[in-house]
């Protein structure tokens, strides 16, 4: 028995063509856009024999010495040696703030292309301009990286072969077909004892017929149209994505980490006021009153010195750059600047080899205009949370240090007699306001620029005069806190990981909703007692000022001090004092925890204490460090590589975790995260999985709906096409007892007008609108799965087995003729009953399936 199943044959034909060719050209078109990204040419100029050539950059190899191009994109990863350059690393770190990279010291320990990366210019980079040491000179570098070596090459690589998520869906699906595959051995079994032929193509070919139907071809097919459209509407919402697999892995997020500045709060600060102190050497230092008048500030006061260190700290200590007469550069490092009313101009080709010149632009004209030039600079880093910069004073030829980061580093770094009595209470004052302090600092240096070079940054950086604060602002983003209020709806954990003040971050997790209003916060910080390490716990009160802050675990007993602003007595404008007042408390011994059972309490930890956390739990398997995880809302003072630890740790726990950044220094933790979106105004990034082009947290609810519905949708496409497989199986099995099968037109009917539209139209299907606090099952062999597709396997294929029967067993029941009782040259259609009583249920069950298997409105539309 061989039928003739041409049209069938054609039709399956036509559409595995049909929809190859649609997965060719989507494959190719990804990997051309891959190709665009990673590969890239130009020429180059590079010192070879002598001399310098114009060579193709596929020529280049590490070690050659060449001319950093202009104007265009990096074509390997290369060290500067001589000169300077402004990059983009947008497409590496999805950061669209200008860069600014300095030519490589005279070091005296080895070049370090992690540590030293403001000296590195990394491939894919855009240089927007370079610096020329001297007019005869040239911006060179040399290469150290090219190809997948490269940083760049590193990120495409990641590109191609992703890290496997943490999802059993994908072997869940092989298990349950290699159990389907199992099925169709014991139907051939079957059909083999039962076969009543002799021909042994025939039944080669009824048992390939058999493992067809129980495991279907369009199978991986089908599992892919939900992603393919939930991708195509994300794009429509400016959400691009470079691992698709990740999408259904959204359906399942229990927590999601988010950066605070530029992602929570708007990019940009505003300077709030200035609080220097009183002097830069006496012992008894304080804090002068609160003034928002740089020009008063600096001019219009008796003390001048102190003030006007502060306001020349202030106008040098940045990574400014001016491209096309435009200032650019770090907003923060900006609206620094600018509110000095300093000029900031560019100098090339000068003997002493400063480039960039800073000039007071209001000074009163009895005074001179006071002009600085940066001989060195110290990038800010994460890790040690400041940067420095040498400043000569081009009008006495003095050089000094200047350093701003937090204030917590530079208290560790400066002189004790010139650090107020009172910083800690001023420093908690503002940081509970919500603002963000930075802390500036100087130290007077007898180097001439020789020496700024060779100085070693971890001595250079000590005995410094603390200067004063500075206190700026910036604010919440509009849709933060609703977007927050529906995550938490949803029961999706919202955590603030942030490299700012914790104070500062505890205020802003309030106001945003991720720390409710009615629960007590305690602040984690890492102290040394008696040489021995642990976390403190401080219990914050709110920025009311009425109960201040009490500490808890201090060996000895602190004050708790309230501060009250009060009207200045000074006639200048925007002037306010501090005064104090003091009420002892008595505190407990480190290492106690002291919130109450039952209490309603959040807790908040800085970075030091979850670097010393981690330390020693690494697996968190404490119940300590689980609890400790539950319920920290908010990661302070966190480095790139503490926040990927702490992604890490939180999956420990059993969570499936996404994070959203807006920098650089969020990358790590992206990749690291299960799911990870870039806020970046390139559509190509290759910081995270997802990148949004809209700069806010809008894009989390979006994403994670459309994973929701992706994975429901692949689930319900396997458990159709698996019911569908399992009732055809019956079907065949029952109709092979008889020597007959299906004919073509059953098969078209079946598998081309009712599977392929159901299994489409059931993909098209849009995300809820909302989200629930309902995930979606994401183990394919669970009870509520197998149970769904066993009993209706057992009661569609019950029904057809009884009707088979049933109608055999009828007194009008005529056998069906096989095919040598039939005469070839007979063209006249002959009944079968058993076929019309088998393929009728089959239709009705494949049709009607999908409204058995239909999912609750949690997830999809209606």
């Amino acid at each position: 028995m061989i039928f003739g199943y041409y049209y069938y044959a054609a039709a399956i034909l036509v559409i595995s063509i049909v929809t190859v060719t649609f997965e060719v050209r989507d494959m190719r078109r990804n990997l051309l856009n891959i190709q665009k990204m990673a590969r890239y040419e130009c020429k180059v100029n590079v010192f070879r024999c002598g001399e310098y050539r114009e060579v193709s950059s596929e020529e280049l190899v590490p070690g050659d010495l060449i001319e950093i191009p202009k104007e265009t994109r990096m074509p390997c990863d290369c060290t500067l040696l001589a000169g300077g350059a402004v990059v983009n690393e947008a497409l590496l770190t999805g950061e669209s703030i200008p860069v600014v990279k300095a030519a490589l010291p005279e070091l005296a320990n080895v070049y370090n292309p992690d540590e030293d990366k403001r000296h590195t210019i990394y491939s894919g980079t855009e240089v927007l301009q370079t610096k020329d040491p001297d007019a005869n000179s040239r911006t060179t570098g040399v290469v150290i990286r090219t190809g997948f070596a490269t940083l760049k090459g590193s990120l495409i690589r990641y590109i191609l072969y992703p890290k496997p998520p943490k999802f059993n869906f994908n072997s869940d699906s092989y298990k349950y077909l290699a159990v389907m595959f199992t099925m169709s051995i014991i139907g051939m079994v079957i059909q083999l004892i039962s076969i009543d032929t002799s021909d042994t193509f025939e039944i080669v070919l009824k048992c390939l017929d058999l493992i067809t139907i129980t495991v279907p071809p369009a199978l991986p097919a089908c599992m892919s149209i939900g992603t393919n459209f939930a991708l195509r509407r994300l794009k429509k919402e400016q959400i691009y994505c470079i691992s698709p697999q990740r999408i259904n892995l959204a359906g399942r997020i229990t927590a999601f980490c988010f950066d605070k500045t530029g992602t929570l709060t708007e990019d940009n600060l505003t300077i709030d006021g200035y609080l220097p102190v009183d002097s830069v050497s006496n012992k008894g230092n304080s804090f002068q009153p609160l003034c928002t008048s740089v020009r008063y500030l600096a001019y219009e006061q008796d003390k001048l010195s102190a003030n006007e260190l502060f306001v020349e700290c202030m106008a040098s200590c940045h990574a400014l750059a001016m491209v096309k007469d435009r200032v650019i550069g770090d907003p923060l490092d900006k609206e620094m600047f600018n509110g000095t009313h300093w000029k900031l101009e560019e100098v090339l080709g000068r003997e002493d080899k400063i480039v960039t010149f800073m000039t007071a632009a209001d000074k009163p004209k009895e005074k001179a205009a006071t002009q600085l030039g940066i001989v060195k600079r110290f990038d800010f880093n994460s890790k040690l949370q400041r940067m420095s910069v040498f400043v000569r004073n081009m009008n006495t030829g003095k050089i000094r240090l200047y350093t701003k980061g937090s204030p917590e580093k530079l208290s560790e770094l400066s002189r004790p007699e010139t650090i107020p009595n009172n910083f800690t209470d001023v420093l908690s004052l503002y940081t509970q306001k919500g603002c963000r302090v930075l802390a500036l600092a100087t130290r007077a240096l007898d180097i001439d620029a020789e020496g700024c070079e060779r100085a070693d940054r971890e001595e250079i950086e000590k005995n410094l005069d603390f200067l004063g604060f500075l206190i700026m602002k910036n604010s919440i983003k509009k849709v933060t806190e609703p977007i927050i209020a529906v995550l938490s709806a949803a029961d999706i954990r919202s955590i603030m990981v942030t490299g700012d003040n914790g104070f500062t971050a505890i205020t802003v997790a309030k106001e945003c909703g991720i720390i409710r209003p009615e629960s007590k916060v305690y602040l984690g910080e890492l102290q040394e007692l008696q040489g021995l390490k642990c976390v403190s716990w401080t219990s914050v009160a709110d920025s009311s000022g009425e109960k201040g802050k009490e500490k808890q675990g201090s060996v000895t007993n602190h004050t708790k001090t309230d501060l009250e602003k009060v009207p200045s007595d000074h006639d200048s404008p925007g002037r306010e004092t501090l005064r104090v007042q003091q009420d002892p408390t008595t505190l407990r011994l480190c290492g106690n925890d002291p919130w109450t059972e039952g209490e309603d309490y959040t807790l908040a930890i800085t970075g030091k204490a979850w670097d010393f956390l981690f330390e020693e739990d690494p697996k968190s398997s404490t119940e300590q460090m689980k609890m400790y995880l539950a319920k920290t809302a908010v990661f302070a003072r966190m480095s790139p590589e503490s926040k990927a630890t702490l992604i890490d740790a939180l999956q420990n726990t059993g969570l499936t975790v996404g994070m959203c950044g807006d920098g650089a220094n969020d990358c790590v933790a992206l990749k690291t995260a299960d799911v990870g979106i870039s806020l970046s105004d390139t559509e190509a990034s290759v910081a995270a999985p997802f990148t949004s082009r809209t700069p806010d947290i809008s894009c989390v609810v979006k994403l994670l709906r459309e994973g929701r519905a992706a994975l429901t949708t692949s689930f319900q496409c396997f458990k159709y096409m698996a019911l569908y497989s399992m009732i055809q199986f019956v079907t065949v099995i029952l109709l092979y007892s008889l020597d007959k099968n299906m004919t073509d037109p059953q098969y078209l009917i079946v598998d081309l007008f009712l599977l392929l539209p159901l299994a489409v139209t059931m993909s098209y299907t849009k995300a809820a609108s909302k989200l629930s606090k309902q995930l979606p099952n994401a183990e394919l062999l669970s009870f509520p799965i197998l149970s769904s597709i066993l009993g209706q396997t057992i009661i569609q294929g019950g029904v057809q087995v009884f009707f088979f029967f049933f109608v055999k067993s009828r007194d009008w029941y005529e056998p069906p003729l096989y095919d040598d009782e039939i005469d070839a040259n007979d063209s006249e259609n002959h009944m079968c009953h058993a076929n019309t009583v088998c393929a009728a249920p089959k239709s009705r069950s494949s049709s009607s399936s999908p409204s058995c298997n239909m999912c609750p409105r949690w997830w999809r539309s209606a």
